[in-house]
């Protein structure tokens, strides 16, 4: 295991504030200090502390595999809350309290998607109370070579895997997309045959961190929650992404401090005039300088800054609020 601040993982950092903030809705269904957390909270409890400070869960449980680490993941763990469980997820997730509290999940693998992963989700979904916040967090299966993906995937996951794909259809983020689909297809069954409706997504997540990763999840959901769920707004946040909508991929440029300065005045309504003591940067017409004749109703156009690409300064309008050390 190789211990890394998210701090030099920033997709990693903003995509697991987006997953807070959607969190932040669920109160709609239950206040959050009645939610518990299960994850994996490795040497770090990165996302134990997240979830803690930001949303006042306090019962939680971390499962590790790797037992003769267990002394390190003792000494570590940052609340005298969190449970720690040793051993396979597939085998201590039937030890976690599932009966008592809603909970939030987040099984974040390394691996690709095998069957192993699909049975921990299949248990989850059929467990966990309806309310209850899944994410699977997988690599993407584009590190091989690309005649290697589709064997690597009927290996991993036999008949699953549609027997009409080709080698070419795992070109870019094929493997990627066929490894959503096995798992959407998965969880909506287990969630309809347990709790009578399918599997509510809400995130579908890309973003690169030496390999491809995903994250892809929602909510288990049930018949009488109908009315609860709508009044969370899911659809008021930007980066959720329901089932049949392409997916969101991070991608964090890179900028200097003084660059992210001003991109952050200006997409936060900073005035003009301090646009100007930036010498060195150029705003141009249409950009932050707004025309005071212009028609109320034109549609602000994004800042601009000399050099800076106008895909970059969107990368960033995208993740700004979510970065690391952005709160």
């Amino acid at each position: 295991m190789t211990v890394r601040s998210y701090d030099f993982r920033p997709a990693k950092a903003a995509q697991r504030r987006m997953v807070v903030d959607a969190c932040r809705r669920l109160p709609a269904i239950e206040r959050l200090d009645q939610y518990q957390y299960v994850g994996f909270g490795g040497l770090e409890f990165i996302d134990f502390i997240e979830f803690h400070i930001a949303l006042g869960v306090q019962p939680m449980t971390s499962i590790e595999r790797n037992k003769p680490k267990e002394s390190r993941f003792r000494f570590n763990m940052p609340y005298e809350s969190i449970r720690l469980l040793m051993g396979e997820s597939r085998d201590r997730l039937p030890d976690v309290d599932w009966d008592s509290r809603r909970a939030i999940v987040w099984l974040d693998y390394t691996d690709q998607l095998t069957t192993n992963i699909l049975r921990d989700v299949d248990y989850v979904v059929r467990t966990a109370r309806p309310g209850s916040m899944l994410l699977v967090t997988i690599n993407g299966g584009i590190s091989s070579v690309l005649a290697d993906r589709l064997p690597n995937l009927r290996e991993k996951l036999g008949d699953l895997v549609d027997q009409e794909l080709t080698p070419k259809d795992m070109k870019r983020s094929g493997a990627a997309r066929e490894q959503k689909r096995i798992l959407s297809q998965h969880a909506s069954t287990a969630c309809r045959e347990a709790h009578g409706r399918p599997f509510l997504q809400l995130f579908d997540i890309q973003y690169a961190d030496g390999s491809l990763m995903h994250t892809w999840g929602g909510l288990i959901v049930d018949d009488e929650m109908t009315r609860q769920v709508e009044h969370c707004h899911f659809e008021h946040l930007e980066f959720i992404r329901f089932d049949g909508e392409d997916p969101l991929e991070i991608e964090v440029p890179f900028l200097t401090e003084r660059e992210m300065e001003y991109l952050l005045r200006s997409l936060a309504g900073g005035e003009a005039e301090e646009a100007t003591e930036l010498p060195d940067l150029d705003p141009e017409p249409g950009g932050v300088d707004e025309d005071p004749e212009a028609p109320a109703d034109v549609k602000p156009q994004p800042p601009t800054v000399s050099g800076v690409s106008k895909q970059d300064i969107e990368n960033f309008r995208s993740i700004y609020r979510y970065r690391a050390g952005a709160r």
